[in-house]
């Protein structure tokens, strides 16, 4: 899926995955995703080993993603202009089931669950 967004600054930035929890369910190293900005490399996130949730042992962190319904993971990436960009959320697994993506310049509130959704133009 590729997004498009308008951004006014440049520099370090961060892209928030909400996705559904989910279990492993095809024999693999875990559930994958692949983040890029425009024409960067794609930048591969491993659900399982970012959020340290164990749906084997049902650890603490399985325990609060379930709670909360969400695996939260994030990549970090560099804007080296203003103005339009592309992210695209590549599933690498079948079973990744995105819900929202934020994208994080500088002064993101902490929040539940993430902000709303921003104004649209156009």
């Amino acid at each position: 899926m590729e997004y498009r967004m308008n951004v006014f600054t440049t520099g370090p930035g961060e892209v928030w995955a909400y996705l559904s929890p989910r279990n492993d369910t095809v024999s693999s190293n875990g559930l994958e995703y692949a983040i890029p900005i425009d024409d960067q490399p794609p930048q591969v996130v491993n659900v399982t080993e970012a959020t340290g949730a164990d749906d084997t042992a049902m650890n603490k962190q399985w325990e609060r993603n379930t709670s909360d319904n969400v695996n939260r993971t994030v990549t970090r990436h560099v804007i080296t202009s203003p103005g339009v960009h592309t992210v695209t959320f590549w599933m690498a697994d079948p079973t990744v089931v995105l819900r929202k993506l934020v994208v994080d310049t500088g002064d993101l509130r902490e929040s539940y669950l993430g902000p709303p959704e921003s104004f649209r133009f156009g």
